[in-house]
């Protein structure tokens, strides 16, 4: 058996550099291709960005996050409701809770602050943070819509960032501290930041 001369080994070497150059360039091609599409189909469903899930970060909530989470569903409106393990439902504690919400059927998620307690009942819900004594801002939470849960949630989330505010809710007259436990504290900022994760709002 004749073996080949160094010259068309090296054609031959050439010949496949070039096929998988080729090749490469194709596969690159087609997965822009796919993820130009992608991003036009996303964007025609009329969704908002902010509150459109990301695969990645919804893989990683199910995957190294959810073990956190109690998961409620509701099957006629087609969304799961998912509340941090450090808040603690109780309808007499009085507790401002945010939940992720996920709209399977519009890949979408948003956030919801959910009153328990006397809050339940505040219409709207006066809160103010403090710092000795000193008041520094306010902030007024009502039904509203996913922007405004979103952009309050924000607020909130800013203020339990500072080890040195409290955060006091005003029911029937009196002002009331909330959020006080560590748990309560983290299982919000956890909350907020695993929303920034799953979706586009950052």
């Amino acid at each position: 058996m004749v073996n080949g001369s160094p010259a068309n080994k090296d054609q031959m070497g050439q010949e496949m550099f070039r096929l998988l150059k080729i090749f490469g360039l194709a596969s690159l091609g087609l997965v822009l291709l796919l993820s130009f599409f992608n991003e036009r189909r996303a964007n025609n469903t009329g969704e908002d960005p902010t509150f459109r899930l990301s695969d990645a970060g919804m893989l990683f909530f199910k995957n190294i996050r959810r073990i956190d989470y109690a998961k409620r569903g509701m099957a006629e409106a087609n969304i799961d409701i998912y509340t941090h393990k450090g808040f603690e439902i109780d309808s007499s504690k009085n507790a401002l809770i945010l939940e992720i919400i996920v709209h399977k059927n519009k890949n979408a998620a948003s956030l919801y602050l959910l009153q328990q307690g006397q809050l339940e009942t505040q219409q709207p819900l006066i809160l103010k943070s403090v710092t000795k004594e000193k008041v520094n801002d306010k902030l007024e939470i009502t039904p509203g819509n996913r922007y405004e849960h979103l952009n309050k949630a924000k607020k909130l989330f800013n203020w339990l960032s500072s080890e040195m505010i409290t955060i006091e809710a005003k029911v029937n007259g009196a002002w009331i501290p909330i959020l006080e436990e560590k748990k309560e504290k983290e299982a919000f900022v956890n909350t907020y930041e695993d929303f920034l994760k799953i979706t586009s709002a950052q």
